[in-house]
């Protein structure tokens, strides 16, 4: 996605500051964040003010943060709660608006204790979560190629689907399949269930082989450039497999 996408998400919230009584939205959640800047790693917050954005994350990203950000890029030496806290004390700002879902209320009074005495968080949820439910057309793409992805991967699968075959192993070949072409990883613990366990909604795959004359569920989804996709298949294992 280009950088200049993400730019524009930013300046909706940065335009959305004032009438929030904020100085800046501080931004921890991994999909939200994603959302606003691009980064990808595990570990990162992004402070959002007017006219700029800076993204704290730890020295294991200083190449990739710099690759996948267009806004400006703090590393922590040390604990992250420090730098953000040393920031919104250097950067003088009083009303930080931050994600209350989403933060730990270990790592919220950690940086409420840190903050200079004029400063303090202000609850600012489900803000960038309503902006993530209207979808540009080139998030649209992205859902579709994820979708695509998922079903190549599920048609290539059970290709390779003989009795005798276990359920941890169509599982392991469906996230294999996906991976070959193109997703992250699987949105979700892939759902590989036969016989009697094909009624249950959320089995977790086992050792059980697939007998003829199963009914076997399968439930994927393929994360694919941050967006997820999510099908449900239900099939009928055959005693002999067409050739």
């Amino acid at each position: 996605m280009a950088s200049s996408e993400f730019e524009a998400r930013r300046k909706i919230i940065q335009a959305g500051l004032a009438e929030r009584k904020l100085d800046a939205l501080l931004v921890s959640f991994s999909p939200n964040l994603r959302y606003l800047s691009g980064f990808t790693g595990s570990n990162g917050n992004l402070l959002v003010l007017p006219g700029r954005a800076i993204l704290f994350t730890d020295p294991r990203y200083t190449i990739q943060a710099r690759q996948e950000v267009s806004c400006d890029v703090r590393i922590a030496k040390g604990q992250l709660v420090m730098v953000l806290a040393a920031a919104i004390a250097r950067l003088r700002l009083r009303r930080v608006g931050y994600e209350p879902a989403r933060m730990s209320q270990e790592v919220f009074e950690s940086l409420k204790l840190k903050l200079p005495m004029k400063a303090s968080l202000e609850a600012a949820g489900g803000w960038i979560e309503e902006l993530r439910m209207v979808k540009s057309p080139s998030e649209m793409a992205l859902i579709r190629r994820s979708v695509e992805t998922n079903s190549r991967a599920f048609e290539q699968a059970i290709a390779r689907v003989r009795p005798g075959m276990k359920e941890q192993d169509l599982a392991a070949e469906l996230e294999y399949r996906m991976r070959r072409l193109g997703a992250e990883k699987p949105s979700f613990e892939t759902i590989v269930a036969a016989g009697v366990r094909s009624a249950l909604p959320h089995a977790q795959p086992t050792a059980a082989p697939l007998d003829a004359g199963d009914l076997v569920v399968v439930d994927m989804g393929a994360q694919q450039d941050g967006y997820a996709s999510d099908m449900t298949r239900m099939l009928f294992l055959a005693a002999h497999q067409p050739r």
